[in-house]
């Protein structure tokens, strides 16, 4: 079911003209998956018991600014603004997603459960565990056995030991906020961290032309979606064979803990030394298999990109026509020339999501998009 209302408006003698087209629809029956009894010998049945609604408000705004024989300045603007809900799942009210961006070997925890499926909420949650503080457990959070070299986590101090399963776990570790309280950071400690859906998309166009010369520029944006940086996961931890290659500069030797002395290379584990070593640590050890779903790998996809800027230059006509040429032109045009967006991967317009729509807004692996030049005639005989 489809509704809608739209307003076509002319202003000023047609210098502004514009569209407002404001939305809402339901879809119902969509096909997903609903458990049935045991008894019949399978867990699950897939079914038409889903529903989605969407709603939202999209304008479009056209205005020739200056307009003069030699001189004429124009510019165009849209921005759509969309809110989308799951209304029905069934019998089960949510469930947790894999991506299946690795199924195995390599950061196969980081595949598992990171995403969540909710009613009143939006296709697109991404779901996992909030770092604690600094991200690192304290020298304070231990007492320490000097004989067995055994760091040993004081009474009520979160433990998610079991979780990060580290080759060290001690001061330096990975920590992570318990939020029930039970004291155990597991799967109950888990929360929604961001939310693939942007709060608006929208561009802008200027065109400009004095005499033979022309000028346009297409910006276009996006605000308020986040992005899971999987690429930030692999690479900031030392997943199983593959040890330190590839780490990003932000875990590099000089900024991450440390129990390896640079020295000796050997094994450092009383809190004198570590301390000594670690002075200037800002970020956890990277001695945890694979890497964890946390807020830490969650980065504001927000951008602003300059997507095509083109200049060109029509010849007099005076001197084209005296060779049969009624008109032309010579330009050139660049394609993707900048992007603003505080987003730290290669580029803030990616989707790589596998197997499933359930789960986008993931960053692993994309080819960032090119930049391109083209040069060009347009003739009219």
């Amino acid at each position: 079911m489809t509704q809608n209302i739209g307003l076509d408006f002319n202003l000023f003698k047609n210098r502004i003209s514009g569209t407002v087209d404001a939305y809402m629809n339901r879809t119902k029956d969509l096909l997903i998956k609903s458990i049935i009894p045991a008894s019949s010998g399978y867990s699950n049945q897939w079914q038409n018991i889903g529903e989605t609604s969407n709603r939202g408000i999209e304008l479009e705004l056209d205005g020739a600014i200056i307009k003069r024989d030699d001189f004429i300045l124009s510019a165009s603007f849209n921005i759509g603004i969309n809110k989308s809900r799951i209304e029905k799942l069934g019998e089960v009210k949510s469930w947790v997603e894999s991506s299946g961006v690795l199924t195995s070997g390599l950061a196969q925890t980081l595949c598992l459960e990171d995403y969540i499926v909710e009613e009143g909420g939006q296709v697109g949650q991404m779901y996992g565990w909030l770092i604690d503080g600094n991200g690192m457990y304290s020298f304070d959070d231990f007492y320490y056995n000097a004989e067995t070299g055994v760091y040993t986590l004081k009474e009520g101090v979160p433990n998610d030991k079991s979780l990060i399963a580290p080759y060290w776990f001690g001061p330096g570790t990975l920590k992570l906020k318990d939020l029930n309280g039970d004291g155990i950071v597991d799967a109950k400690d888990k929360v929604v961290l961001g939310n693939a859906n942007p709060k608006h998309t929208g561009g802008f166009n200027l065109t400009a032309q004095f005499k033979g010369f022309d000028c346009s520029a297409y910006f276009n944006w996006v605000y308020g979606n986040d992005i899971f940086n999987m690429n930030k996961g692999l690479f900031t931890c030392k997943y199983s064979g593959f040890d330190y290659k590839n780490i990003l500069n932000i875990m590099n030797s000089d900024n991450r803990f440390t129990t390896i002395s640079k020295e000796t290379g050997e094994i450092v584990k009383d809190p004198v030394g570590l301390a000594a070593m670690n002075e200037n640590a800002n970020m956890w050890s990277p001695q945890y298999g694979d890497p964890r779903v946390t807020d830490f790998l969650i980065e504001d996809g927000s951008f602003l990109r300059l997507n095509t800027l083109t200049l060109g230059y029509t010849l007099p006509k005076s001197l084209t026509g005296k060779i049969g040429i009624q008109r032309l032109r010579v330009y050139v045009s660049g394609y993707n020339l900048w992007t603003w967006t505080n987003y730290s991967g290669y580029d803030p317009e990616v989707s790589t999501a596998r197997g499933t729509p359930l789960t986008p807004g993931i960053d692993f692996q994309a080819y960032p998009r090119s930049r391109e030049f083209n040069v060009g005639l347009n003739v009219e005989f």
